[in-house]
């Protein structure tokens, strides 16, 4: 992708709505609490398995790529608050609820990631 490209303003757009669509979806499972941070595991879960399945299914159309794994799965997902939920379980003092939690996270996204590869 040239830099014509990249900085299309149409590209560009797409990349922004969808990037604000997925942060709303994020803001509203990341309400799921209890033990660990459920909705952010969801939310990090559902983006790696889209991200995943786009990566395969739109591997032709870059701008579509661009427009659904940066913006729709990017804003979904998030590492900032997979971040602040295991530094929030660290300091009310439960420190193996946070490692289980990065463990688990990392796990599950990253299997998402690969079955969304594997039905793309």
């Amino acid at each position: 992708m040239s830099l014509s490209e990249i900085f299309n303003p149409l590209l560009l757009l797409g990349v922004f709505v969808a990037g604000g669509l997925g942060s709303m979806l994020r803001f509203a499972i990341s309400k799921l609490n209890g033990f660990w941070p459920w909705g952010i595991l969801i939310a990090n879960i559902v983006g790696s398995f889209f991200a995943g399945w786009a990566v395969i299914y739109f591997e032709t159309n870059l701008t579509w790529l661009a427009i659904l794994v940066v913006g729709l799965a990017g804003g979904i997902s998030t590492f900032s608050a997979w971040a602040a939920g295991t530094v929030q379980l660290v300091a009310r003092d439960r420190p193996l609820a946070a490692t289980l939690y990065t463990i688990v996270t990392l796990i599950l996204s990253s299997t998402a990631a690969y079955v969304g590869l594997l039905l793309g």
